[in-house]
């Protein structure tokens, strides 16, 4: 397949980033069911075994990281409640309490976890989460794949998808691809959360979901509009910002909300998923052949500490993240040879391999960054940034670590915000986001928290809610490393054992749907109902675990099969 060297080229710059950081290389469990030999393969090709589990062994005790309660209280409550589930199935888990940034590098930086679930981040197109977290060759540390899942049909689909120029093509694809990812279940959605605005109404108005980060896009900052003579628009988050670099952020949302309105792209989508000229420096594009773009550029635009943006900027950016190969952009990147000027008008930009949905996943991906700021700087993701300079509509103004973050309007932008500043404060309690929010010291909840206190204060006559499907869920992630969980079947009777209706109705106030699907009906005809479901029955999970030859010891504690089992690793087209 074409994408195959894509992937190779990644997996080969995402070694050597791990081998400047002394990261191990790939670990993979051999046999069906978790019992047998592990291997693990150095970087310098070394292989050492060692023995994971005999069969009849009682399975390992696993470990369930959890946020704090206080970080965001119903997800504490439910993986709670899941990992009480699991034990009455059999298992032994326990459950890690962890600070939220701890807790994210242990999972997608360190893979040192047995069970994960969050929050999954809002993206423009399926495929391009995809690609990074159930690509088999993003399976060492820090490469994306934190749940360790390695499947050659789900890379070719992928890497097809990627290719094809064709929307009706690459609609098919994916459907087949997650009709895969939903029978394996490398990974669950426990719920299909909304995409939720909460406001002071008082103040603000206006609000449009975007497809790729919700309520908080560059597409809603700039339609919004303000009220009775507010000039602020005033929200918070549960924890401090980490850093101002651009290139160098961990894609944490709490990140990409401040980015995308500091930054321009070339390229920007509306609320109904469609590039929109309008808000974009690109004012008009064209596909030369299947791997060359060119652009049509603004003139007469500045960066924010006044210097002209010119189509120089635009090459250049293009140009700077791939040659140093900026982690974040890597799959982008990946995908670009180099940029161009043809004049003072027009950029081109040529592909190292095709890729489809170019403008969607690159052109509206990658921020354009000043030359004047960035040429001399070496190591871009290491640089130290006090005070970033961008061309968007919100420009840096001030950043109090571990209390507040502020922006103030570029009143010279060609989209420009209804408000003269920005900021975001430090408050973990929800209690007191809601009485700030109610009395207007606040006016919007970025964080989108979905709990008690917003099920007990939506009807107050200061405060508006909307709610639309997302691309995003909770997930629930097994690492593949750990004995066990590289077996299908068992995988299989944790989904089956998780409340999914339970967290939903109890926990969450009926504000979302029990996890279906990997691939959100937001994407539109993207996503199908054509996948595997999963009946919520401990009895099923039981039935399960037998049929593939797992049996429980005088404890009740969940034993390997004897002779392996048939493993659960076919595909079936049965529910539940």
């Amino acid at each position: 397949m074409p994408g195959r060297e894509i992937n190779e080229n990644r997996r080969d710059f995402l070694m050597k980033a791990g081998a400047a950081t002394g990261i191990v290389g790939l670990t993979s469990f051999a046999t069906a069911g978790g019992a047998g030999a592990q291997e693990t393969t150095t970087q310098d090709g070394d292989a050492e075994t060692t023995q994971a589990a005999e069969p009849g062994e009682p399975l390992p005790t696993y470990t369930y990281l959890n946020n704090a309660q206080s970080y965001n209280p119903p997800r504490h409550d439910a993986i709670n409640l899941t990992a009480n589930q699991l034990n009455e199935l059999g298992l032994d888990v326990e459950v890690e309490v962890l600070e939220w940034g701890t807790l994210f590098n242990r999972v997608d930086q360190e893979y040192d976890y047995s069970l994960s679930t969050w929050h999954t981040f809002f993206t423009v197109d399926p495929v391009l989460e995809l690609s990074s977290t159930m690509d088999s060759s993003n399976t060492d540390p820090g490469e994306g794949n934190f749940a360790g899942y390695t499947n050659e049909e789900v890379d070719e689909l992928m890497d097809s998808y990627l290719a094809e120029p064709d929307p009706d093509t690459r609609v098919d694809l994916v459907h087949d691809l997650q009709q895969i990812l939903m029978d394996e279940v490398p990974q669950m959605p426990i719920t299909q959360m909304p995409a939720a605005a909460i406001w002071n109404n008082n103040q603000v108005d206006n609000w449009q979901r975007n497809l790729s980060l919700g309520f908080n896009s560059y597409w809603t900052m700039v339609n919004l509009e303000m009220q009775d003579g507010a000039t602020e628009l005033k929200g918070y988050w549960p924890e401090t910002l980490s850093t101002m670099n651009v290139l160098g952020h961990n894609d944490e949302n709490k990140h990409v909300y401040q980015f995308t309105v500091m930054y321009d792209t070339l390229l920007r989508l509306d609320n109904n998923g469609e590039l929109n000229s309008d808000v974009s420096l690109a004012t008009d594009w064209n596909r030369v052949d299947e791997t060359t773009m060119e652009y049509t550029v603004r003139t007469g635009h500045s960066w924010h500490d006044g210097e002209d943006l010119t189509a120089e900027d635009i090459a250049f950016s293009y140009n700077y993240i791939t040659e140093n190969e900026v982690p974040i952009y890597s799959v982008q990147s990946n995908y670009i040879d180099n940029a161009e000027v043809v004049d003072e008008e027009t950029v081109r930009v040529n592909m190292s391999q095709p890729l489809g949905p170019f403008n969607t996943l690159v052109a509206t991906q990658l921020p354009i960054i000043p030359e004047h700021k960035w040429a001399d700087r070496d190591n871009p993701s290491q640089q130290n940034i006090q005070e970033p300079v961008g061309s968007g509509p919100l420009q840096f103004d001030y950043w109090e670590q571990g209390s507040e973050f502020g922006m103030a309007r570029f009143d010279d932008h060609f989209a420009p915000v209804d408000f003269e500043r920005r900021f975001w404060r430090i408050i973990p309690e929800a209690s007191t986001v809601w009485e700030n929010l109610i009395n207007g010291d606040l006016n919007y909840e970025p964080f989108g928290r979905i709990d008690r206190s917003l099920n007990e204060n939506q009807e107050n006559e200061n405060i508006s809610t909307k709610f639309e499907v997302a691309t995003s869920f909770w997930h629930f992630t097994p690492n593949e490393r750990e004995p066990g969980f590289d077996d299908v079947a068992l995988r299989k009777a944790m989904v089956n054992t998780i409340p999914r209706t339970p967290i939903v109705d109890q926990i969450l106030f009926g504000f979302p749907e029990p996890g279906s699907n990997v691939v959100s009906g937001a994407f539109g005809p993207l996503h199908t109902d054509d996948v595997t479901s999963y009946e919520e029955s401990r009895e099923r999970a039981r039935a399960r675990l037998e049929e593939a030859g797992y049996t429980w010891n005088d404890d009740d504690r969940l034993q390997f099969p004897e002779d392996g089992g048939d493993g659960g690793g076919g595909t079936t087209t049965e529910s539940g």
